[in-house]
């Protein structure tokens, strides 16, 4: 869960190889088309949550909080560094599991221009998904379509979730409740792994938080979320059964 980068290397969000913003000239004959799954996915070992879908998402991953200055939640998704347990070898997401937001919001995404500080639509424009054989049109005389635009829309959405998941990682590393840890999985069958650089709740930390602060967290809507994600520790045990080498054949 951890990547390094130099003061050189241009920061791209997960999933996006470059980014540009969305243009009714240049993608006029642009599509979208879902049914291609999510194989760009395969590979994101951990996605970032929005505090809207931090219960959903604990009742299928573990919840962690990613280590550094930023402890922002993420959903973990594999137990090895390039791993996705949840993609399919045909691009289709696990049936019986949530599919994150942050999945779902690609190839498009809400990006800051660095010399301005406006936001602007952009997109990755080499995803599957958009196509020109297949799938809704993006614009229609020039004007965005309803695909278009609601797919925007959760972009939009996703990203305030986001700066309130965010705000809720801070205001825990201020109380002092989250702590970093590693988890060493040795899988029955032969093979381990390791995750790291991930911190969590420590639950006998919680009685440290003063009740004014208690119900500040109330107010804004912070409880549910702070203790799905304790729940959600017990979804590791999904992860290690995904995770797991098969058993040996008897011969």
């Amino acid at each position: 869960m951890s990547e390094t980068t130099t003061a050189s290397t241009p920061v791209l969000p997960l999933f996006f190889r470059r980014v540009v913003g969305v243009n009714p000239e240049q993608h006029a004959t642009l599509r979208l088309d879902r049914g291609v799954g999510y194989g760009y996915a395969a590979a994101g070992q951990s996605v970032p949550i929005g505090l809207g879908e931090l219960e959903a998402v604990s009742q299928h991953y573990p919840v962690l909080f990613a280590g550094g200055p930023l402890p922002t939640a993420v959903a973990l998704l594999g137990l090895r560094e390039g791993e996705n347990l949840f993609v399919l070898p045909d691009g289709r997401w696990r049936p019986d599991a949530y599919v994150p937001a942050y999945v779902r919001a690609f190839p498009f995404i809400f990006v800051e221009d660095a010399a301005t500080r406006a936001l602007y639509v952009g997109m990755e424009p080499d995803a599957d998904s958009l196509r020109r054989d297949s799938g809704a049109p993006l614009f229609e005389d020039g004007k965005p379509t309803a695909v278009l635009s609601e797919s925007v829309a959760f972009c939009s959405a996703f990203r305030d979730n986001l700066t309130a998941s965010a705000a809720l990682g801070r205001a825990l590393e201020a109380e002092g409740l989250l702590e970093e840890e590693e988890a060493n999985i040795t899988f029955t069958h032969g093979g381990v792994s390791r995750v790291r650089g991930f911190k969590v709740v420590k639950p006998e930390r919680l009685d440290r938080v003063g009740d004014e602060t208690f119900l500040d967290w109330r107010r804004r809507g912070w409880l549910g979320p702070l203790y799905a994600h304790l729940h959600s520790m017990a979804r590791w045990g999904r992860l290690i059964d995904l995770a797991a080498p098969a058993a040996p054949v008897a011969n």
